[in-house]
């Protein structure tokens, strides 16, 4: 399994000022973290909670449906393009970088396996779209479209402008082209699908798309490049089952969410930065950044108080972030926690050769840069301990599905727990409703036409 080290976050290492006496905080916060763990798995089941997520390990009829779709697909197109944005792209993204081989779009199709390359459009730069969509063959290219809503203006423009190119190059053939992943019943992706035939999988209610990675807003594009979607859940049902254990000195996502709660709340460690020490891993800290902030980030509490609250997530990558960003974390604001996240074992190993020996450099000959990236990673923690700075290493035995599952699945369940410790709505996102209302009005969508008016007016004051 994968495990904690806190204890570069104890007053004995890190001082009196930025560290926390542990347990005696695990003592006194032990029975309110048994009845938040309790009161989340209780919850977990009734409609209304957003608390579907914790179930989506589980479903198996989900998995049969999406293997069964991508074996039936197997060999008809040479690409995979992601239609999305948020929380219905960069799991995704944080998934297929870490579970395919590196660079794969790059390789032939023999070292693929046969199984497609794949290619995330998680934004509207209409540079970066034009380019993609030049080098892409839209008839050999499996086009997935996932918004819950259906009325994301980012994906669905996106999607309005390939399917044209679609449809102008294989007429109405071309909804075989097309899989949405939308809401059950409602919802205008939802309704186009049902009109032009496509085949169409389920976000489940109870599931906000930052908690939305194992459903099959996850699991279909996995599936379809040949990743391992059962090992996936096996992870995530391991960990969970871990995770329901209401004792604190047991649970590494309750021990997480109260460090850094309690490091927030009472030392000003209101950073959470998320550094792994994989190339691989690199965008779960793109991902955990969204899980973060968009849960945490609040102006009022469950009692209607006005909080603005919640820890800044910062990514980084070890060991380039050595050379660009430990300067500040060591010698500037000690506002911050660092999360390591550090890999027992890689696929590969590389081995140093011998040479320049007469050198300087000559003590690296023999060695491997597995030795090294985990020395480095060593290094550092101990380091920023040195200057009394906060950090937890999450050690993550190796890179597969089975560990990504237990992974991302823990981060999800300690956002859910910090938010509880914080009193807040963890699943709502009402500062980012706002921007997409106004974006809906000067978009000139029906029904807004009075916000377009009044922001014209804020616009032209500024």
């Amino acid at each position: 399994m994968i495990t904690l080290d806190y204890s570069n976050s104890d007053a004995m290492i890190v001082g009196e000022d930025n560290g926390l006496h542990l347990q005696e905080e695990f003592e006194n916060y032990k029975d309110t973290i048994t009845h938040i763990i309790a009161d989340l798995n209780k919850r977990k089941d009734k409609p209304g909670q957003w608390l579907q997520w914790m179930n989506l390990g589980y479903n198996e009829e989900t998995l049969w449906y999406v293997k069964e779709y991508a074996a039936m697909v197997q060999g008809r197109f040479d690409n995979i393009l992601v239609l999305g944005i948020g929380g219905s792209a960069l799991g995704g993204i944080a998934v297929t970088e870490a579970l395919l081989k590196p660079y794969w779009n790059l390789l032939s199709e023999e070292q693929r396996n046969g199984f497609p390359k794949i290619f995330f459009l998680d934004n509207i730069d209409p540079d970066t779209i034009t380019g993609l969509l030049d080098i892409l063959d839209l008839k050999r290219t499996l086009v997935n479209v996932i918004t819950k809503s259906g009325s994301t203006a980012e994906t669905m423009s996106q999607f309005m402008i390939v399917k044209n190119i679609l449809e102008q190059e294989l007429g109405a053939d071309y909804r075989y082209n097309v899989v949405a992943t939308t809401d059950k019943k409602t919802g205008i992706l939802r309704q186009i699908a049902e009109q032009e035939g496509y085949k169409a999988f389920v976000v489940p209610d109870d599931v906000g798309g930052r908690f939305s990675v194992f459903s099959a807003v996850g699991l279909l594009p996995f599936a379809l490049v040949g990743i391992d979607i059962d090992e996936i859940t096996n992870g995530i049902k391991d960990m969970d089952l871990a995770l329901k254990n209401t004792d604190i000195r047991e649970n590494i996502a309750a021990q997480n969410a109260l460090i850094h709660y309690l490091l927030d709340t009472k030392k000003g460690k209101n950073i959470s930065v998320m550094m792994p020490y994989s190339s691989r891993l690199k965008y779960v800290a793109d991902w955990y950044a969204q899980l973060w902030a968009e849960s945490l980030g609040k102006n009022k509490d469950k009692n209607g108080n006005d909080v603005n609250i919640g820890p800044t997530p910062v990514k980084a990558l070890g060991a380039t972030d050595q050379h660009s960003q430990i300067q500040l974390y060591n010698e500037g604001p000690n506002n911050k926690i660092i999360n390591f996240i550090r890999v027992g074992e890689f696929d590969n190993t590389l081995e140093i050769p011998p040479i320049f020996e007469y050198t300087g450099i000559g003590y690296l000959g023999g060695k491997t840069v597995n030795q090294l990236i985990n020395a480095e990673a060593d290094s550092t923690k101990v380091a920023l301990s040195d200057y009394n700075r906060p950090n937890v290493t999450i050690n993550m035995p190796k890179v597969n599905g089975y560990y990504i599952g237990q992974l991302l699945y823990m981060f999800e369940v300690q956002t859910a727990i910090a938010g509880e410790l914080y009193n807040i709505n963890t699943f709502d996102q009402p500062g980012v409703e706002q921007a997409k209302n106004y974006t809906y009005a000067l978009m000139g969508r029906a029904g807004y036409e009075e916000s377009a008016q009044a922001l014209k007016e804020k616009m032209a004051s500024v």
